[in-house]
């Protein structure tokens, strides 16, 4: 599924949020051979203050592998804190 993590992660945000928050994964190539990928799901508030969500980085052999771990990682944090609503459409 083409950035199927990633568009639930940026739906759920905007679904709890509005417009008030902007969420974020960041990607960074690190020094590992096996894991050359880590990303982290992030929100930024209109204040400018990130939140991590509670998340490590996640790490992979591939880019887009490691976003959508990160973006999974993200949308299941939400999913935890807002129970009571329904992210899954």
């Amino acid at each position: 599924m083409p950035n199927g993590y990633c568009l639930k992660f940026n739906n759920a945000t905007q679904r709890i949020f509005g417009n008030t928050v902007r969420p974020v994964v960041y990607v960074w190539e690190t020094n590992d051979r096996e894991q050359q990928w880590s990303a982290q799901a992030r929100l930024i508030y209109s204040n400018g203050i990130e939140d991590t969500l509670g998340c490590a980085p996640s790490s992979a052999s591939k880019k887009k592998e490691a976003k959508d771990i990160a973006a999974r990682a993200g949308f299941e944090w939400l999913c935890a804190q807002f129970p009571s609503i329904d992210l899954n459409e």
